[in-house]
């Protein structure tokens, strides 16, 4: 309604009048330009949340490379400037987007699919709206009904969502074989959660957003909406290219023996649970010794330096006898998790890793180190050496002779300290 020259011009309930007379008070509203405004609106929020998915889509990438980093690998955080992230909050940070943001997408395509529905609007109406309107990834097109095209806005929708999921793996693989990480000790349980809540996240974003995407699409086009086979399998293929992505170097072993293991070589100490043999760094499997410059009390309540002493515990148990170890996981490209054990002489060798895991081996080098009280047991490691453990404690050998901070705890206060 506008005035011109003392003429009114009036506009509502789709009837246009000229008149003389003042704008009376209170206009009619017409209920159906509601409705196009309701659908207008419902289409421009999920056009914001459709970009919400692209940065989480780019987010996902950025943590996921910078975990990979060197100086990244073996910390409890991500470092960027003079800021600290912890490690422990990307998994969960990253499932908690997800179901976020897959949930708001679903709330918006049923309430599209309720306006539709309900709608008086004529059906050209509704497809000029949908036309001069379309959200950003363009998901009601017709193509979208098509089983298999690659451009079209639900494809890339879901290999948005194949990329993050892959790289949300990927921090949790990463998590559990990177010392300092929350599931760094190998725990079965832990792991075994977060596959199950990936699973459970995508399996919620599936039964939330096709059916009313289904019903959106069938009543604009008359076409019955699938996901199809060349989706799913497109999606398993994305998710798992980019999880190998980031751990291709964990992903392909790092001994060319016919036999999968890693020597007998002789191998040098670099800390209480690391060996140097040929030409690769050794974590030993199942335990966490005291770092390097860590200091501890002795009975005394005088200060010592225990790590120190397990890297000198260590070199010696390695020093006139070769080591042979059983790779389980590469780290990177030039370290590796294995199970170690000294190769004497006089002993029979493991031809195979399943000689390696099976058995008593008294000459396992974690089981040495920690009998000895220069280490503690981590992840399937605390069942493994829990006697031995217990033993070290009992007889008050090595560390366990006085006081000292868990290595975790050591190495999360030095680098908190280093960044001041």
């Amino acid at each position: 309604m506008f005035r011109c020259n003392n003429v009114t011009i009036r506009l509502y309930q789709g009837v246009n009048t000229i008149s003389d007379q003042q704008p009376p008070n209170h206009l009619p509203i017409n209920p159906l330009s509601i409705q196009a405004a309701s659908l207008v609106r419902s289409i421009d929020a999920l056009s914001t949340i459709f970009w919400v998915c692209f940065l989480g889509f780019f987010l996902s990438i950025f943590f996921a490379g910078l975990v990979q980093l060197e100086g990244n690998a073996y910390t409890d955080y991500i470092f960027l400037g003079e800021y600290q992230i912890p490690k422990s909050i990307l998994p969960l940070a990253s499932l908690s987007f997800a179901v976020f943001t897959l949930w708001l997408v679903s709330n918006r395509l049923n309430m599209l699919s309720h306006v539709i529905v309900s709608t008086s609007l004529d059906p050209a109406m509704v497809h000029d709206i949908f036309n001069l309107n379309p959200p950003v990834l363009h998901v009601f097109d017709k193509n979208n009904t098509s089983p298999w095209s690659p451009f079209a806005g639900i494809t890339v929708f879901i290999f948005i969502w194949a990329v993050f999921f892959g790289n949300a793996i990927a921090l949790i693989y990463s998590g559990a074989i990177q010392q300092g990480a929350t599931s760094a000790e190998f725990d079965p349980l832990l792991l075994g959660i977060y596959a199950g809540a990936i699973l459970f996240v995508i399996v919620f974003g599936s039964l939330s957003i096709v059916p009313p995407l289904r019903a959106i699409l069938n009543t604009l086009h008359g076409t019955p909406f699938k996901i199809g086979l060349p989706r799913h399998a497109m999606a398993l293929g994305v998710t798992v290219l980019t999880f190998s992505i980031n751990n291709s170097e964990q992903l392909f072993s790092l001994t060319s023996q016919d036999n999968d293991l890693l020597g007998p070589t002789y191998a040098n100490a670099i800390d209480g649970e690391t060996l140097f043999m040929s030409g690769l760094e050794v974590s030993l499997f199942g335990i966490d010794a005291v770092e390097r410059d860590q200091i501890c009390q002795n009975g005394n309540g005088k200060n010592y330096s225990c790590g120190q002493i397990a890297t000198q515990a260590l070199q010696t148990l390695v020093q006139d006898t070769k080591v042979i170890c059983f790779p389980i996981v590469n780290v990177n490209e030039r370290r590796l998790l294995a199970l170690c054990e000294l190769a004497a002489a006089d002993k029979a060798l493991p031809n195979s890793p399943t000689e390696f895991i099976e058995g008593y081996r008294p000459d396992n080098l974690s089981r040495l180190m920690i009998v000895n009280g220069h280490a503690i047991s981590i992840g399937l490691g605390v069942d493994v050496f829990k006697d031995e453990q217990d033993q070290a404690q009992r007889l008050r050998e090595g560390i366990w002779q006085g006081s000292f901070l868990p290595p975790r705890l050591w190495r999360s206060e030095s680098k908190a300290e280093s960044a001041r």
